[in-house]
C-alpha cells in the first residue's frame, strides 16, 4: 500500500508540475481546519484539490474504493488529506466511509432510542439548552445542535466525527445539519426517498420520529456528521 501511494503521490505531483497548481486568488474562500484522524475511500465523485477550493484542481479523476488519509476538515466542506506527507483536499462528497455490518447500526439505534427515557418527547429544549461535544468537529452546541450531540455521544463515546455531503451515505447516527444549516437533526432511519430524526428545539422541545425527503436535506450550506 504504502509503495502504491508513493506511485499515486508521484501522479498527482507529475500533473501538478505539468499543468501548474491553481493560484489563490483575493476571491478564494476563506475557512478553518479541524483536526481529525480517519480513512476514507475514493468514489466517483473523488478530485483530488490543491486548496479547499473547487477551482483548484491538480487531478480531476481518481479510481474508486482508493483508501485515504485524512488529516483535517475544513469549515466550508472539505477534507485536508496527506499522499506521502504532502497536503491536499477533497470535497466531502469525494470520500465515503467503509461499508460496516448493519450490526453496528443496529446497535446505534438501539442506543439512541433508548436515550427517549432521558429526552423525552415534548420536554422542553431551547437554544439555552447546551452540550459538549465529544466528537471533536465542534466543542459543543446550543439548542438543536446541543441535543444531537448529546444522543450522539451516547451512541458513540468519543469516536471522532467527520464531515460529508455524500447524501447516498447517510447512516443511523448521522447529525445532519439541515435549512441552510440552521437546524441540527439525528438520523434514527433511513428510507429510500426519506431520513426519520430526533431534534431538540423543535417548536421549544424535544420531538422524536419527523420524516423529511432526501431532496429537502440538499442545499449549499448544509452537510453530515457522521461517526462511523
Amino acid at each position: 500500500m504504502k509503495k502504491f501511494w508513493k506511485s499515486m503521490a508521484g501522479w498527482v505531483f507529475g500533473v501538478a508540475l505539468l499543468f501548474g497548481v491553481p493560484t489563490m486568488d483575493a476571491a478564494a474562500a476563506e475557512y478553518t481546519v479541524t483536526a481529525a484522524e480517519a480513512v476514507l475511500y475514493t468514489n466517483d465523485n473523488t478530485v483530488i484539490l490543491a486548496d479547499a477550493d473547487d477551482s483548484t484542481v491538480v487531478l480531476p479523476e481518481v479510481a474508486a474504493d482508493l483508501p485515504i488519509q485524512v488529516t483535517g476538515v475544513t469549515s466550508n466542506g472539505y477534507f485536508q488529506i496527506n499522499l506521502d506527507g504532502q497536503t491536499f483536499y477533497i470535497h466531502g462528497i469525494g470520500l465515503s466511509a467503509a461499508d460496516t455490518p448493519s450490526a453496528a447500526s443496529n446497535s446505534v439505534y438501539e442506543t439512541i432510542m433508548a436515550q427517549k427515557a432521558v429526552f423525552p418527547e415534548g420536554m422542553r429544549w431551547t437554544n439555552d439548552n447546551y452540550y459538549g461535544w465529544k466528537g471533536g468537529t465542534y466543542t459543543g452546541g446550543f439548542g438543536c445542535a446541543g441535543f444531537a450531540f448529546a444522543v450522539s455521544d451516547a451512541a458513540f463515546g468519543d469516536v471522532r466525527a467527520t464531515i460529508h455531503k455524500d447524501y447516498n451515505n447517510i447512516r443511523v447516527g448521522d447529525i445532519l445539519r439541515v435549512d441552510n444549516d440552521t437546524h441540527s437533526v439525528i438520523v434514527l432511519e433511513v428510507k429510500e426517498n426519506s431520513v426519520i430524526v430526533a431534534e431538540g428545539n423543535y417548536n421549544s422541545s424535544i420531538h422524536w420520529g419527523r420524516e423529511i425527503p432526501k431532496a429537502k436535506l440538499i442545499d449549499a450550506s448544509s452537510y453530515i456528521m457522521t461517526r462511523y
